[in-house]
Protein backbone atom coordinates (compact mmCIF):
# COMPACT_ATOMS: atom_id res chain seq x y z
CA UNK A 1 0.00 0.00 0.00
CA UNK A 2 1.07 2.94 -0.96
CA UNK A 3 -0.19 5.00 2.51
CA UNK A 4 -1.03 3.15 5.61
CA UNK A 5 -2.82 4.10 8.61
CA UNK A 6 -0.82 1.46 10.36
CA UNK A 7 1.66 3.89 12.12
CA UNK A 8 -1.36 5.87 13.32
CA UNK A 9 -3.21 5.40 16.49
CA UNK A 10 -6.69 4.38 15.89
CA UNK A 11 -7.96 6.83 18.12
CA UNK A 12 -6.78 10.55 18.79
CA UNK A 13 -7.86 13.33 21.25
CA UNK A 14 -7.48 16.18 19.29
CA UNK A 15 -9.72 19.53 21.13
CA UNK A 16 -11.96 21.53 19.24
CA UNK A 17 -9.68 24.40 19.96
CA UNK A 18 -6.88 22.80 18.01
CA UNK A 19 -8.35 23.03 14.61
CA UNK A 20 -7.92 25.66 12.68
CA UNK A 21 -10.48 25.98 9.87
CA UNK A 22 -9.12 25.57 6.30
CA UNK A 23 -5.86 23.63 7.57
CA UNK A 24 -5.20 21.21 5.29
CA UNK A 25 -3.57 17.97 5.99
CA UNK A 26 -2.22 15.63 2.81
CA UNK A 27 -2.62 14.71 0.21
CA UNK A 28 -2.41 10.93 1.60
CA UNK A 29 -1.94 8.29 -0.78
CA UNK A 30 -3.89 5.38 -0.99
CA UNK A 31 -4.31 1.89 -2.73
CA UNK A 32 -7.50 0.70 -4.11
CA UNK A 33 -6.94 -2.77 -4.82
CA UNK A 34 -9.11 -4.81 -6.48
CA UNK A 35 -9.53 -6.87 -2.91
CA UNK A 36 -10.61 -3.75 -1.19
CA UNK A 37 -12.91 -2.80 -3.83
CA UNK A 38 -14.67 -5.89 -4.27
CA UNK A 39 -15.21 -6.70 -0.58
CA UNK A 40 -17.29 -3.23 -0.20
CA UNK A 41 -19.37 -3.66 -3.97
CA UNK A 42 -21.52 -7.01 -2.88
CA UNK A 43 -22.73 -8.63 0.63
CA UNK A 44 -21.09 -8.13 3.24
CA UNK A 45 -18.29 -10.76 3.50
CA UNK A 46 -18.46 -11.56 0.05
CA UNK A 47 -16.05 -10.73 -2.16
CA UNK A 48 -17.01 -9.43 -5.77
CA UNK A 49 -15.27 -8.88 -8.62
CA UNK A 50 -15.46 -5.24 -9.86
CA UNK A 51 -13.21 -3.03 -12.42
CA UNK A 52 -14.38 0.34 -10.57
CA UNK A 53 -14.89 1.23 -7.18
CA UNK A 54 -18.25 1.66 -5.66
CA UNK A 55 -19.09 4.01 -3.66
CA UNK A 56 -18.66 2.48 -0.19
CA UNK A 57 -14.67 2.78 -0.80
CA UNK A 58 -14.68 6.41 -0.62
CA UNK A 59 -15.73 6.91 3.04
CA UNK A 60 -12.99 4.36 4.06
CA UNK A 61 -10.67 5.99 2.33
CA UNK A 62 -11.80 9.35 4.13
CA UNK A 63 -11.36 7.47 7.21
CA UNK A 64 -7.92 6.38 6.73
CA UNK A 65 -6.57 10.01 5.53
CA UNK A 66 -8.37 11.62 8.43
CA UNK A 67 -6.67 8.83 11.07
CA UNK A 68 -3.42 9.76 9.40
CA UNK A 69 -4.62 14.15 9.58
CA UNK A 70 -5.65 14.13 13.07
CA UNK A 71 -3.33 11.01 14.29
CA UNK A 72 -6.35 8.91 14.94
CA UNK A 73 -10.21 8.82 14.69
CA UNK A 74 -11.28 11.62 17.46
CA UNK A 75 -12.21 9.29 20.37
CA UNK A 76 -16.00 9.84 21.48
CA UNK A 77 -17.02 12.24 18.34
CA UNK A 78 -20.36 10.94 16.79
CA UNK A 79 -20.65 11.52 12.84
CA UNK A 80 -23.90 13.42 12.26
CA UNK A 81 -24.08 13.99 8.22
CA UNK A 82 -21.82 12.88 5.45
CA UNK A 83 -21.89 13.86 2.17
CA UNK A 84 -20.38 12.68 -1.15
CA UNK A 85 -20.02 14.36 -4.48
CA UNK A 86 -18.85 11.89 -7.70
CA UNK A 87 -17.33 13.84 -9.98
CA UNK A 88 -15.53 10.42 -12.20
CA UNK A 89 -15.29 6.75 -12.02
CA UNK A 90 -12.06 4.81 -10.44
CA UNK A 91 -10.73 1.83 -11.66
CA UNK A 92 -9.59 -0.61 -9.20
CA UNK A 93 -6.04 -1.08 -8.35
CA UNK A 94 -5.04 2.46 -8.70
CA UNK A 95 -3.90 5.44 -6.49
CA UNK A 96 -5.56 7.67 -4.78
CA UNK A 97 -4.38 11.47 -3.05
CA UNK A 98 -6.54 12.51 -0.14
CA UNK A 99 -6.47 16.15 0.76
CA UNK A 100 -8.56 16.95 4.18
CA UNK A 101 -9.15 19.93 6.10
CA UNK A 102 -11.53 21.59 8.54
CA UNK A 103 -14.33 23.43 6.15
CA UNK A 104 -15.83 24.69 9.57
CA UNK A 105 -16.53 24.72 13.42
CA UNK A 106 -19.96 25.55 14.92
CA UNK A 107 -21.77 25.35 18.25
CA UNK A 108 -25.60 24.18 17.65
CA UNK A 109 -27.67 23.34 20.61
CA UNK A 110 -24.58 23.61 23.03
CA UNK A 111 -23.18 20.57 20.99
CA UNK A 112 -19.68 21.11 19.10
CA UNK A 113 -19.83 20.22 15.14
CA UNK A 114 -16.72 20.27 13.04
CA UNK A 115 -17.16 19.55 9.35
CA UNK A 116 -14.22 18.19 7.99
CA UNK A 117 -13.99 18.66 3.94
CA UNK A 118 -12.33 16.04 1.40
CA UNK A 119 -11.09 15.45 -1.64
CA UNK A 120 -9.83 12.53 -3.42
CA UNK A 121 -8.04 12.65 -6.81
CA UNK A 122 -6.32 9.68 -8.84
CA UNK A 123 -2.88 10.46 -7.87
CA UNK A 124 -1.76 9.34 -11.46
CA UNK A 125 -3.45 12.05 -13.41
CA UNK A 126 -5.13 14.33 -10.81
CA UNK A 127 -8.38 13.45 -12.03
CA UNK A 128 -10.93 14.61 -9.29
CA UNK A 129 -12.78 11.49 -8.24
CA UNK A 130 -14.78 12.41 -5.23
CA UNK A 131 -15.10 15.19 -2.58
CA UNK A 132 -17.15 15.73 0.25
CA UNK A 133 -18.04 16.31 3.93
CA UNK A 134 -18.43 14.83 7.21
CA UNK A 135 -20.38 17.27 9.97
CA UNK A 136 -18.92 15.53 13.56
CA UNK A 137 -20.38 16.02 16.51
CA UNK A 138 -17.05 16.47 18.07
CA UNK A 139 -16.49 15.01 21.44
CA UNK A 140 -14.77 18.44 22.93
CA UNK A 141 -16.13 21.78 23.02
CA UNK A 142 -14.53 25.48 22.92
CA UNK A 143 -12.56 25.91 26.11
CA UNK A 144 -12.36 22.17 26.70
CA UNK A 145 -9.11 20.55 26.50
CA UNK A 146 -8.63 16.92 25.33
CA UNK A 147 -11.09 14.10 27.01
CA UNK A 148 -9.95 11.78 29.70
Amino acid sequence: MTGSTDDAPALSNVAYDDLVVDERFGPFEEDVTADLAGRLAGPIGVATGVSTAPPAVFPVLFLRALRRAMGGIPSGSILARQELEFHAPLAVDRTVAITTWVGAKEVRRERPFVTIEFDIRDAADDTQIVTGRKIIVWPTGPGEGSPA
